[in-house]
């Protein structure tokens, strides 16, 4: 009886000391866990904050490039002598397409911080930004396709305003698209946010 006794005490200081460090470990493991998960939010929200100043200023860039294309194609579209060249135009930028940021997007892709977004938020966010990689593309090609044909014997300038007329409306139908692809991806971030 005496050693069942001795066991019982034994076994009793054994949980006494030990129970309290694993409770203690425990919730040091919790404590780390709760802080890790508080500082990848934390992160999280300051990318948010980095892209939707992004987009507040691409969304403003392509307000003024849509300004612009609208006035081009109209005023070629309205232009009696279709021998006058663009440049002669006051407004006359050039092709000028609108100058997109991406940096934070792929500075979120790049260090994972975008996999704590729900899959809408996400969705509107590759959307938003493949329409301006689209929107870039568009423009090169357009670029790539005036710039081959100068100095050939059949291209005039009558083709050359044919072009940039098919250019402009493509810019602004483009443009249109992506603005309210902004907006909606604005909206989803805010939404994220509150």
């Amino acid at each position: 009886m005496k050693k069942q006794l001795k066991w019982n005490k034994l076994f009793y200081e054994i949980v006494v000391m030990v129970l309290p460090v694993m409770l203690g470990v425990y919730l040091g493991l919790l404590a780390n866990d709760w802080n890790e998960e508080r500082k990848e939010n934390q992160k999280l929200e300051n990318v948010l904050k980095s892209m939707e100043g992004e987009i507040l200023h691409n969304q403003e860039v392509v307000e003024e490039s849509l300004s612009y294309f609208r006035q081009l194609a109209d005023s070629i579209y309205h232009m009696k002598d279709k021998s006058v060249t663009p440049s002669s135009f006051s407004f006359w930028q050039g092709l000028n397409p609108p100058l997109l940021k991406n940096a934070s997007f792929q500075t979120a892709m790049l260090t994972g911080v975008l996999t704590n977004l729900d899959i809408e938020t996400l969705e509107q966010l590759g959307t938003s930004y493949s329409l301006q990689e689209d929107l870039k593309e568009q423009t090169n090609t357009y670029v790539q396709s005036i710039t081959s044909k100068i100095g050939s014997s059949e291209f005039d300038n009558k083709k050359y305003l044919i072009i940039l007329e098919n250019y402009a409306h493509d810019q602004i139908y483009a443009e249109e698209t992506l603005v309210k692809e902004l907006e909606k991806t604005l909206k989803a971030i805010r939404n994220r946010k509150n």
